[in-house]
Protein backbone atom coordinates (compact mmCIF):
# COMPACT_ATOMS: atom_id res chain seq x y z
CA UNK A 1 0.00 0.00 0.00
CA UNK A 2 1.37 3.35 -1.02
CA UNK A 3 2.49 5.31 2.09
CA UNK A 4 4.12 8.87 3.42
CA UNK A 5 6.02 9.84 6.27
CA UNK A 6 6.46 13.72 7.27
CA UNK A 7 9.30 14.65 9.14
CA UNK A 8 8.19 15.83 12.34
CA UNK A 9 10.83 17.71 13.39
CA UNK A 10 11.75 21.50 12.87
CA UNK A 11 13.80 22.58 9.63
CA UNK A 12 17.54 22.37 10.63
CA UNK A 13 21.40 21.56 9.14
CA UNK A 14 22.14 18.32 9.58
CA UNK A 15 25.28 18.08 12.67
CA UNK A 16 26.84 15.60 10.46
CA UNK A 17 26.39 16.57 6.73
CA UNK A 18 27.74 13.04 5.57
CA UNK A 19 29.97 15.20 2.81
CA UNK A 20 31.54 17.46 3.79
CA UNK A 21 31.82 21.76 2.32
CA UNK A 22 35.39 20.53 1.42
CA UNK A 23 34.57 17.63 -0.69
CA UNK A 24 31.98 19.25 -2.32
CA UNK A 25 34.31 21.43 -3.57
CA UNK A 26 36.55 18.85 -4.49
CA UNK A 27 34.11 17.11 -6.69
CA UNK A 28 33.67 20.96 -7.95
CA UNK A 29 37.18 21.22 -8.99
CA UNK A 30 37.28 17.64 -10.35
CA UNK A 31 34.75 17.92 -12.65
CA UNK A 32 34.80 21.68 -13.67
CA UNK A 33 38.57 20.93 -14.68
CA UNK A 34 36.73 18.28 -17.53
CA UNK A 35 34.38 19.98 -19.27
CA UNK A 36 34.47 16.69 -22.41
CA UNK A 37 32.32 15.14 -19.41
CA UNK A 38 29.15 17.20 -20.48
CA UNK A 39 26.67 17.69 -18.00
CA UNK A 40 23.08 16.38 -18.92
CA UNK A 41 19.82 18.40 -19.71
CA UNK A 42 17.44 19.44 -17.09
CA UNK A 43 14.37 19.35 -19.14
CA UNK A 44 11.13 21.65 -18.72
CA UNK A 45 7.84 19.48 -18.80
CA UNK A 46 5.07 22.17 -19.65
CA UNK A 47 2.61 19.48 -20.27
CA UNK A 48 3.17 17.66 -17.09
CA UNK A 49 2.95 20.75 -15.16
CA UNK A 50 -0.40 21.89 -16.85
CA UNK A 51 -1.77 17.79 -16.29
CA UNK A 52 -0.70 18.04 -12.34
CA UNK A 53 -1.89 21.56 -11.59
CA UNK A 54 1.37 22.81 -10.89
CA UNK A 55 3.86 25.48 -12.23
CA UNK A 56 6.83 23.44 -13.20
CA UNK A 57 7.80 20.60 -13.54
CA UNK A 58 11.83 19.90 -14.07
CA UNK A 59 13.07 16.51 -14.75
CA UNK A 60 17.40 16.06 -14.59
CA UNK A 61 17.71 13.24 -17.79
CA UNK A 62 20.40 11.30 -16.17
CA UNK A 63 19.73 8.74 -19.03
CA UNK A 64 22.98 9.05 -20.84
CA UNK A 65 25.18 10.16 -18.65
CA UNK A 66 28.81 9.80 -19.75
CA UNK A 67 27.72 8.18 -23.08
CA UNK A 68 26.25 5.31 -20.29
CA UNK A 69 22.85 5.15 -19.03
CA UNK A 70 22.60 6.08 -15.66
CA UNK A 71 23.70 8.49 -13.09
CA UNK A 72 26.01 6.36 -11.11
CA UNK A 73 29.10 6.96 -13.01
CA UNK A 74 28.65 10.51 -11.12
CA UNK A 75 29.78 8.98 -7.82
CA UNK A 76 32.32 6.22 -9.30
CA UNK A 77 34.51 8.11 -11.56
CA UNK A 78 34.96 10.65 -8.77
CA UNK A 79 35.68 7.84 -5.92
CA UNK A 80 38.08 6.64 -8.58
CA UNK A 81 40.06 9.32 -8.78
CA UNK A 82 39.81 9.96 -4.79
CA UNK A 83 41.07 6.71 -4.27
CA UNK A 84 43.74 6.94 -6.78
CA UNK A 85 44.95 10.17 -4.98
CA UNK A 86 44.85 7.99 -1.93
CA UNK A 87 47.29 5.19 -3.17
CA UNK A 88 50.79 4.55 -2.23
CA UNK A 89 51.00 1.86 -4.53
CA UNK A 90 51.21 1.66 -8.74
CA UNK A 91 49.60 -2.02 -8.50
CA UNK A 92 45.94 -1.81 -10.35
CA UNK A 93 44.52 -4.34 -7.66
CA UNK A 94 41.01 -6.22 -8.74
CA UNK A 95 38.25 -4.24 -7.59
CA UNK A 96 35.21 -5.22 -6.75
CA UNK A 97 31.09 -4.67 -5.82
CA UNK A 98 27.70 -6.09 -5.62
CA UNK A 99 25.27 -4.21 -7.69
CA UNK A 100 21.69 -4.84 -9.04
CA UNK A 101 22.94 -3.38 -12.32
CA UNK A 102 23.88 0.10 -13.10
CA UNK A 103 26.51 0.46 -10.17
CA UNK A 104 28.11 -2.34 -11.80
CA UNK A 105 28.17 -1.00 -15.32
CA UNK A 106 29.74 1.87 -13.58
CA UNK A 107 31.88 0.20 -11.43
CA UNK A 108 33.37 -1.81 -14.79
CA UNK A 109 33.37 0.98 -16.83
CA UNK A 110 35.31 3.17 -14.50
CA UNK A 111 37.83 0.21 -14.11
CA UNK A 112 38.40 -0.39 -17.09
CA UNK A 113 39.60 3.29 -17.73
CA UNK A 114 41.79 3.34 -14.58
CA UNK A 115 43.26 -0.09 -15.65
CA UNK A 116 42.10 -2.23 -13.31
CA UNK A 117 40.35 -5.33 -13.16
CA UNK A 118 36.51 -5.25 -12.52
CA UNK A 119 34.34 -8.17 -10.50
CA UNK A 120 31.04 -7.42 -10.19
CA UNK A 121 28.41 -9.63 -7.99
CA UNK A 122 24.81 -9.76 -9.52
CA UNK A 123 21.92 -11.39 -7.62
CA UNK A 124 20.17 -13.88 -10.04
CA UNK A 125 17.18 -12.70 -12.05
CA UNK A 126 19.22 -9.42 -12.70
CA UNK A 127 17.74 -8.16 -16.51
CA UNK A 128 20.03 -10.49 -19.25
CA UNK A 129 20.18 -6.62 -20.76
CA UNK A 130 21.84 -5.53 -17.19
CA UNK A 131 24.17 -8.53 -16.77
CA UNK A 132 25.69 -8.22 -20.85
CA UNK A 133 25.74 -4.45 -20.66
CA UNK A 134 28.38 -4.84 -17.58
CA UNK A 135 30.21 -7.91 -19.07
CA UNK A 136 30.98 -5.93 -22.02
CA UNK A 137 32.73 -3.05 -20.27
CA UNK A 138 35.09 -5.97 -19.37
CA UNK A 139 34.25 -7.44 -15.75
CA UNK A 140 33.38 -10.62 -14.61
CA UNK A 141 30.30 -11.53 -13.29
CA UNK A 142 29.24 -13.09 -10.99
CA UNK A 143 25.55 -14.35 -10.48
CA UNK A 144 24.32 -15.38 -6.97
CA UNK A 145 21.31 -16.76 -5.42
CA UNK A 146 21.44 -14.39 -2.08
CA UNK A 147 19.80 -11.46 -3.34
CA UNK A 148 21.02 -7.94 -3.27
CA UNK A 149 22.28 -7.64 0.56
CA UNK A 150 23.78 -11.28 0.33
CA UNK A 151 26.03 -10.44 -3.07
CA UNK A 152 27.26 -7.68 -0.84
CA UNK A 153 28.06 -10.00 2.30
CA UNK A 154 29.20 -12.26 -0.29
CA UNK A 155 31.54 -9.57 -1.67
CA UNK A 156 33.04 -8.59 1.80
CA UNK A 157 34.03 -12.48 2.24
CA UNK A 158 35.51 -12.61 -0.86
CA UNK A 159 37.49 -9.75 -1.21
CA UNK A 160 38.57 -10.09 2.38
CA UNK A 161 40.09 -12.98 1.25
CA UNK A 162 41.79 -12.77 -1.74
CA UNK A 163 43.02 -8.55 -0.88
CA UNK A 164 40.64 -6.86 -3.73
CA UNK A 165 39.50 -3.57 -3.03
CA UNK A 166 35.81 -3.15 -2.88
CA UNK A 167 33.96 -0.16 -4.85
CA UNK A 168 30.08 0.02 -3.20
CA UNK A 169 27.84 2.64 -3.05
CA UNK A 170 26.47 1.45 0.70
CA UNK A 171 28.57 1.99 3.76
CA UNK A 172 28.94 -0.94 7.10
CA UNK A 173 30.59 -1.00 10.11
CA UNK A 174 34.50 -0.01 9.24
CA UNK A 175 33.40 1.28 5.81
CA UNK A 176 32.21 4.36 4.73
CA UNK A 177 34.94 6.25 3.14
CA UNK A 178 34.29 5.13 -0.18
CA UNK A 179 30.90 5.34 -0.27
CA UNK A 180 31.21 8.86 1.06
CA UNK A 181 33.31 9.96 -2.03
CA UNK A 182 30.79 8.07 -4.17
CA UNK A 183 27.93 10.08 -2.85
CA UNK A 184 29.82 13.37 -3.21
CA UNK A 185 30.62 12.78 -7.06
CA UNK A 186 26.60 12.59 -7.30
CA UNK A 187 26.27 16.32 -5.74
CA UNK A 188 27.66 17.49 -9.31
CA UNK A 189 24.00 16.42 -10.87
CA UNK A 190 22.55 19.00 -8.71
CA UNK A 191 25.61 21.63 -9.39
CA UNK A 192 24.77 20.83 -13.02
CA UNK A 193 20.94 21.45 -12.46
CA UNK A 194 21.75 24.64 -10.72
CA UNK A 195 23.23 26.16 -13.64
CA UNK A 196 20.27 25.19 -15.71
CA UNK A 197 17.61 26.49 -13.89
CA UNK A 198 16.16 29.92 -13.86
CA UNK A 199 15.38 29.90 -9.77
CA UNK A 200 15.81 27.45 -6.87
CA UNK A 201 12.58 24.80 -7.15
CA UNK A 202 10.54 24.65 -4.19
CA UNK A 203 10.30 20.91 -4.11
CA UNK A 204 12.78 18.06 -4.73
CA UNK A 205 11.98 14.26 -5.07
CA UNK A 206 14.70 11.73 -5.03
CA UNK A 207 15.02 8.00 -5.56
CA UNK A 208 16.09 5.95 -2.80
CA UNK A 209 17.26 2.61 -3.13
CA UNK A 210 20.27 2.60 -0.13
CA UNK A 211 19.93 6.43 0.21
CA UNK A 212 23.13 7.39 -1.40
CA UNK A 213 21.03 10.14 -3.79
CA UNK A 214 19.25 10.81 -1.50
CA UNK A 215 21.74 11.65 1.32
CA UNK A 216 23.71 13.61 -1.80
CA UNK A 217 21.11 15.64 -2.08
CA UNK A 218 19.87 16.68 0.38
CA UNK A 219 23.34 17.37 2.04
CA UNK A 220 23.64 19.30 -1.60
CA UNK A 221 20.64 21.60 -0.70
CA UNK A 222 21.32 22.01 3.03
CA UNK A 223 25.03 23.00 2.02
CA UNK A 224 24.20 25.46 0.10
CA UNK A 225 20.27 26.79 1.11
CA UNK A 226 20.23 25.80 4.94
CA UNK A 227 17.05 25.83 6.46
CA UNK A 228 15.39 27.76 2.84
CA UNK A 229 16.55 24.53 0.92
CA UNK A 230 13.43 23.05 -0.74
CA UNK A 231 11.11 20.52 0.59
CA UNK A 232 12.75 17.29 0.10
CA UNK A 233 11.03 14.32 -0.50
CA UNK A 234 12.74 10.45 -0.99
CA UNK A 235 10.66 7.89 -2.97
CA UNK A 236 11.08 4.34 -3.24
CA UNK A 237 8.74 1.36 -4.00
CA UNK A 238 5.89 0.19 -1.64
CA UNK A 239 7.53 -3.05 -1.67
CA UNK A 240 11.00 -1.98 -0.43
CA UNK A 241 10.13 0.67 2.32
CA UNK A 242 14.12 0.59 4.07
CA UNK A 243 13.79 4.58 3.97
CA UNK A 244 10.78 4.80 5.37
CA UNK A 245 10.67 2.20 7.82
CA UNK A 246 13.59 3.42 8.78
CA UNK A 247 12.33 7.07 9.36
CA UNK A 248 9.22 5.80 11.16
CA UNK A 249 10.97 3.81 13.85
CA UNK A 250 13.50 7.04 13.93
CA UNK A 251 17.17 4.16 13.14
CA UNK A 252 18.27 2.00 10.28
CA UNK A 253 16.36 -1.00 9.74
CA UNK A 254 15.88 -3.90 8.10
CA UNK A 255 12.80 -4.88 5.65
CA UNK A 256 11.47 -7.83 3.65
CA UNK A 257 11.48 -6.51 0.07
CA UNK A 258 9.52 -8.33 -2.85
CA UNK A 259 9.67 -8.32 -6.52
CA UNK A 260 9.07 -4.98 -8.13
CA UNK A 261 10.40 -3.67 -11.81
CA UNK A 262 12.17 -0.94 -9.77
CA UNK A 263 14.89 -3.35 -9.75
CA UNK A 264 17.35 -0.83 -8.29
CA UNK A 265 15.45 0.55 -5.70
CA UNK A 266 14.64 -2.69 -4.76
CA UNK A 267 16.46 -2.74 -1.23
CA UNK A 268 16.03 -3.98 2.08
CA UNK A 269 18.54 -1.76 4.15
CA UNK A 270 19.79 1.87 3.93
CA UNK A 271 23.70 2.47 3.58
CA UNK A 272 23.84 3.42 7.75
CA UNK A 273 25.96 6.32 6.99
CA UNK A 274 23.05 8.20 5.41
CA UNK A 275 21.00 8.54 8.51
CA UNK A 276 22.30 11.65 9.90
CA UNK A 277 21.08 13.48 6.64
CA UNK A 278 18.10 11.15 6.63
CA UNK A 279 17.02 12.22 9.89
CA UNK A 280 17.73 15.87 9.67
CA UNK A 281 17.20 16.80 5.77
CA UNK A 282 14.82 14.80 4.42
CA UNK A 283 11.21 16.37 4.90
CA UNK A 284 9.45 13.86 3.43
CA UNK A 285 9.52 9.75 2.57
CA UNK A 286 6.74 8.36 -0.07
CA UNK A 287 6.26 5.12 -1.35
CA UNK A 288 4.45 3.87 -4.72
CA UNK A 289 3.22 1.09 -6.76
CA UNK A 290 4.69 -0.32 -10.19
CA UNK A 291 1.84 1.34 -11.87
CA UNK A 292 2.81 5.17 -11.27
CA UNK A 293 6.30 4.04 -12.59
CA UNK A 294 4.64 2.58 -15.67
CA UNK A 295 2.52 5.97 -15.85
CA UNK A 296 5.83 7.40 -15.94
CA UNK A 297 7.43 5.67 -18.31
CA UNK A 298 4.99 5.99 -20.68
CA UNK A 299 4.24 9.29 -20.28
CA UNK A 300 7.75 10.44 -20.98
CA UNK A 301 7.60 7.85 -23.48
CA UNK A 302 4.87 9.56 -25.20
CA UNK A 303 4.36 13.39 -24.33
CA UNK A 304 2.20 16.06 -25.28
CA UNK A 305 1.96 20.11 -25.35
CA UNK A 306 6.10 20.47 -26.73
CA UNK A 307 7.34 18.34 -23.79
CA UNK A 308 10.91 16.37 -25.00
CA UNK A 309 10.83 12.58 -25.64
CA UNK A 310 12.60 11.18 -22.88
CA UNK A 311 13.32 7.24 -21.84
CA UNK A 312 13.40 6.09 -18.40
CA UNK A 313 13.81 3.02 -17.07
CA UNK A 314 11.74 2.52 -13.76
CA UNK A 315 13.68 3.27 -11.64
CA UNK A 316 14.51 5.98 -13.52
CA UNK A 317 10.77 7.38 -13.61
CA UNK A 318 10.13 6.38 -9.92
CA UNK A 319 10.62 10.04 -8.78
CA UNK A 320 8.01 11.53 -11.53
CA UNK A 321 5.79 8.37 -10.64
CA UNK A 322 5.88 9.66 -7.20
CA UNK A 323 5.07 13.51 -8.41
CA UNK A 324 2.00 12.26 -9.64
CA UNK A 325 1.02 9.80 -6.96
CA UNK A 326 1.03 13.31 -4.54
CA UNK A 327 -0.52 14.93 -6.37
CA UNK A 328 -3.65 12.96 -7.06
CA UNK A 329 -4.01 10.28 -3.99
CA UNK A 330 -5.76 11.32 -0.75
CA UNK A 331 -3.00 9.14 1.24
CA UNK A 332 -0.32 12.32 -0.08
CA UNK A 333 -3.01 14.89 1.32
CA UNK A 334 -0.31 15.83 3.89
CA UNK A 335 3.00 15.87 2.01
CA UNK A 336 0.77 17.90 -0.51
CA UNK A 337 -0.43 20.30 1.78
CA UNK A 338 3.28 20.63 3.75
CA UNK A 339 5.38 20.72 0.62
CA UNK A 340 2.63 23.51 -0.33
CA UNK A 341 2.45 21.95 -3.75
CA UNK A 342 0.27 24.15 -6.02
CA UNK A 343 -0.37 25.74 -9.50
CA UNK A 344 2.93 28.21 -8.07
CA UNK A 345 4.86 25.52 -7.27
CA UNK A 346 8.53 24.54 -8.90
CA UNK A 347 9.28 20.47 -8.88
CA UNK A 348 12.72 19.08 -9.50
CA UNK A 349 12.39 15.37 -10.54
CA UNK A 350 15.64 13.05 -11.49
CA UNK A 351 15.03 10.58 -14.31
CA UNK A 352 17.82 8.37 -12.98
CA UNK A 353 18.44 5.74 -15.81
CA UNK A 354 17.62 5.05 -19.08
CA UNK A 355 16.57 1.65 -20.54
CA UNK A 356 18.79 -0.48 -19.10
CA UNK A 357 16.34 -3.28 -19.23
CA UNK A 358 14.85 -3.18 -22.51
CA UNK A 359 12.47 -5.95 -22.74
CA UNK A 360 10.55 -4.29 -19.72
CA UNK A 361 10.45 -1.10 -21.61
CA UNK A 362 8.91 -2.36 -24.05
CA UNK A 363 6.75 -3.90 -22.78
CA UNK A 364 5.49 -1.06 -20.71
CA UNK A 365 5.78 1.79 -23.25
CA UNK A 366 4.31 0.44 -25.87
CA UNK A 367 1.38 1.15 -27.36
Amino acid sequence: MEAAWLNPRERCIPTDPVISSKELGLVEAFYGARPELKPTPLHRLRGIAEELSLGEVLIKDESSRFGLNAFKILGVLYAFHRIMESRVSNEAPIVVCASAGNHGRAVAWAAREFGFTARVYLPVGTAPARVDAIANEGADVVVTDVGYEGSIRRVVRDAEREGWLIISDTSWPGYDEVPRWIMAGYTWMMAEAQAQWSSVPDVVIVQGGVGGLVCAGASWFAQHLGTSRPFFIAAEPTVAPCLLESARIGRPTVVTEHDTMMACLKCAEISPIIWPVLADAVDAVVTIDDERAAWAMRRLAHPSAGDPEIVAGASGACGLGALQAIMSHDVFQSVRDRANLGPQSSVLVVNTEGATDPTLYRSIVSD
